[in-house]
């Protein structure tokens, strides 16, 4: 007897043992460099919303697609902890951290300790997971949201045998015995999770469906067991209630409680959801399961031939976990976790059939089920890896081989995906950070910010330590294009130099007036990428502008340089001078040229360069006429620490696809004048 009672407290505390390991690893993860990359649009949100009082956050998020209270979360938590970026994400890191923890909870309820250590496993080692545990967004807490209740739904729905339907000892009939510890708590906690999860983002509404269409199937499986019992019983037995009418009447209220007290918000704020736009491509139901797949299996930073065998055996390991050699509707924990699973795709799926809407971010929630899955099929190809204490049949060495080769497949796949993540500047945020210091670190008077999603101001003022002007445009949607052209004429009559950010062009200005307007009066002088950011800085030329100066330079035929005209300004480190092109097209353009304007120094040596399509990139070549006469603006920006001297101002046209110039005369280039930088 002491054996047998030392046997299962060495099991017991063996397995809570490798859940605090996987805790562990799930810490490391989730905090490791979690201030290294910028904040981005979106977390600046997060912080400015927060920061504001309860009645504005409340306000604030009406207006978005998100309900408050992730934001009033934050709103309390970061007077604690500050608001740097380290201390607004812990918040997230910790729901990551629990998250793994309900996750092995509901697979133990489910099954048993090595399925549930397993699972704990996989969601620590997460690379989907972590991501969502690094940003300072609400994803990750309506995910751990969604498992407390899918947590409480099972503890207020299963059985002493696990789901199995017991046979009464005094009837005989089937009987649901409820093993929580206190019915009044749980259905407390599920209530409360519940509605956390609908308050924190609609897509908990996802994990409602789900417990739901869970609930369904076991009433429906509890009529068929009763019919057959009714049928093979010899005498006349009346047919059993499917569920006990207290527990389905308990259910019922819990519904109805839940939604009553959503339901207040979601006429309040609900229709923003109506009026959003799609947000992703048209996907057919094969492509957007091989993409959840594939981000499920090793998140979003992983896409080469690896991933995809990464992502097959994930798919085959879930598989395994989900077949069962019974009728499917004898096992409701497998039925749950499917629900789980594919109801969040469904409805998405659903959802884009009229409105684009894949985002794998709205599916996060779905992942602990997932991952139980994945767990009980490895421990079906190999069981007893962390429970030596059950009994199995020894698995041949076939099946071993497979279990370790599936586990070698997982750990290659989770690893780089993460080293990815963490190191490699392609699956970076949008590094607002490094766009606002340099901004920043070449601030001088007249200086202007130019910001044209909304979204991204909050996110700027974030990181801004200058004084420049901040201009938001367009200012509504959809542009008024009158309205639009007005705004970035003041714009331009207020500075000096802008610095633009362009986030999100064809939602909020899809026509391009700001950028087609600054075309025409600005000198654009740099132009570049940060992730999904652009950065891009003008010059304003000085009034008056010197005199047009004539030109007949012809570019291989197919363009004559007619006239230019070169700002004459005593230039200093950090100005962008400013040059006007005027070209006459001579001949049809059937391939795409790049115009480049440099700044020689006295060895030939580039000291500063703009290359780009005439007019700011927006009018390609091809796109011209024969006899059509085109001004081409361009910025040459002087950078800081340019030592002073005379430069020439060279420029040339070359083919977009392989570089090669059009001869000029006997060059391949064109000297314009000479400048001096004091």
């Amino acid at each position: 007897m002491h054996g047998e009672i030392r046997s299962r407290f060495i099991r017991k505390y063996k397995n809570y043992f490798w859940l605090l390991v996987a805790l562990g690893i799930a810490f490391a993860l989730r905090v490791a460099f979690l201030d290294a990359q910028s904040l981005w649009n979106d977390e600046g949100t997060s912080v400015a919303l927060a920061s504001l009082s309860l009645e504005a956050i409340i306000f604030g998020a009406a207006r978005d697609i998100h309900p408050p209270l992730y934001y009033i979360l934050l709103h309390f938590w970061m007077p604690f902890v500050g608001n740097t970026e380290y201390a607004i994400r812990f918040l997230s890191v910790i729901a990551g951290v629990l998250t793994v923890a309900v996750t092995y909870r509901i697979a133990r309820a489910f099954f048993d300790d090595e399925i549930a250590t397993i699972a704990a496993f996989l969601t620590a080692f997460s690379p989907f997971q972590i991501y969502y545990s690094q940003e300072a967004r609400m994803y990750i807490w309506v995910t751990l949201w969604s498992a407390v209740s899918v947590w409480a739904f099972v503890k207020l729905q299963v059985t002493s045998s696990k789901f199995k339907v017991e046979q009464s000892a005094v009837s005989g009939q089937p009987l649901a015995v409820s093993r929580q510890r206190s019915a009044i708590g749980m259905w407390i906690t599920y209530i409360f999770a519940t509605l956390a999860a609908l308050y924190t983002q609609y897509v908990g509404a996802f994990i409602v469906l789900a417990e739901n269409a869970a609930f369904a199937i076991r009433n429906l499986q509890f009529i068929i067991r009763n019919s057959q019992i009714t049928i093979r019983n010899s005498q006349s037995v009346p047919r059993p209630s499917p569920l006990p009418p207290r527990l389905l009447a308990h259910w019922l209220i819990g519904q109805l409680v839940t939604g009553s007290l959503f339901l207040p918000w979601f006429l309040f704020a609900g229709g923003q959801l109506v009026s959003w736009p799609s947000i992703s491509e048209p996907l057919d139901l094969p492509t957007l399961l091989w993409r959840v797949l594939n981000v499920f299996s090793v998140g979003i930073t992983l896409d080469d031939s690896v991933a995809i065998g990464i992502a097959l055996a994930f798919g085959i390991v879930f598989l395994i976990g989900c077949w069962r050699i019974t009728a499917p509707l004898s096992h409701c924990p497998t039925v749950l976790l499917l629900f789980w699973t594919f109801v969040p795709i469904a409805v998405m799926y659903i959802i884009s059939l009229s409105r684009p809407a894949y985002n794998p971010k709205f599916l996060l929630l779905a992942t602990p089920a997932f991952f139980i899955l994945v767990a009980r099929g490895l421990a079906r190809i190999h069981p007893g890896i962390f429970e030596r204490g059950r009994t199995y049949s020894t698995p041949t060495p076939l099946l071993g081989n497979i279990f370790w080769l599936l586990s070698i497949i997982v750990t290659v796949g989770f690893f780089p995906s993460l080293k990815n993540y963490y190191f490699d500047p392609r699956y970076a945020r949008d590094d607002y950070r490094a766009i606002v210091r340099f901004i920043d670190a070449n601030e001088r008077a007249g200086d202007g910010i130019l910001i044209n999603a909304p979204g991204q101001i909050d996110v700027v003022r974030y990181y801004r330590r200058g004084n420049q002007q901040l201009f938001l445009l367009p200012r509504m949607r959809p542009p008024d294009p009158a309205a639009t052209r007005a705004d970035t004429d003041e714009m331009i009559s207020k500075t000096q130099r802008l610095f633009a950010i362009y986030w999100s062009t064809d939602q909020s200005d899809p026509q391009r007036l700001v950028e087609t307007r600054l075309a025409e009066r600005a000198f654009k002088a740099r132009d570049e990428w940060r992730g999904n950011v652009r950065l891009a800085l003008y010059g304003i030329a000085p009034e008056p502008r010197r005199a047009a100066q004539m030109r007949d330079a012809k570019f291989g035929g197919a363009l004559t340089l007619t006239s230019y005209q070169l700002d004459q300004r005593d230039a200093r480190a950090g100005d962008v001078l400013t040059l006007t092109l005027n070209w006459r097209v001579e001949q049809p353009v059937e391939t795409r040229y790049k115009i480049f304007v440099h700044l020689l120094d006295a060895s030939g040596q580039v000291i500063a360069q703009r290359d780009g399509e005439p007019v700011a990139d927006l009018r390609p070549l091809t796109t011209s006429r024969v006899g059509e006469t085109i001004v081409d603006n361009y910025g040459i920006f002087i950078e800081p620490g340019t030592p002073p001297g005379d430069y020439r101002v060279a420029i040339g046209v070359y083919r977009a696809d392989n570089g090669m110039r059009l001869p000029v005369g006997e060059s391949d280039h064109l000297i314009l004048e000479t400048v001096s930088v004091k």
